[in-house]
């Protein structure tokens, strides 16, 4: 539940200053609640921020909540099933961003001469040979 009154405006300003606030409340009916005004020492009544004035025991406030809770609850099936989902997503986001990080650093060393390029000698053109001559095996005639 939340809760809001006008006067708690002014103590935001002064809020490193003043510490925390004493909350007290009646587990009998917790649709309104008061805290200790830090310059007065008064309690003063904060109201539901909803603007629902109706009481509700704290224990009601609990055993809605709980229910609340088991109606939008998951088995552990589909808890399991959500959680691979989450891996799968998580690992294929990782796959991709390998994969584009091996080919910007494939494009960058695809560009330009390398280095140990340089050093080594220039190996001089292999010397232009003449093509041996055909050589046709006589043929006998009868």
């Amino acid at each position: 539940m939340t809760y809001y009154a006008e006067w708690l405006g002014r103590l935001v300003p002064e809020r490193d200053r003043i510490g925390k606030l004493e909350v007290r409340y009646d587990p009998r009916d917790i649709s309104r609640v008061y805290l200790r005004d830090p310059h007065s020492g008064a309690l003063l009544p904060v109201a539901r921020r909803d603007g629902v004035a109706t009481p509700v025991t704290l224990w009601e406030h609990i055993g809605h909540r709980g229910d609340a809770r088991a109606a939008h609850a998951r088995s552990d099936v589909e808890k399991v099933a959500i959680r691979r989902q989450i891996a799968g997503i998580a690992e294929s986001a990782r796959q991709k961003k390998a994969v584009l990080r091996q080919a910007a650093r494939a494009a960058h060393a695809a560009a330009g001469q390398k280095p140990y390029q340089a050093m080594t000698p220039q190996s001089p053109a292999p010397p232009a040979t003449p093509a041996p001559a055909e050589r046709r095996l006589p043929v006998e005639e009868w």
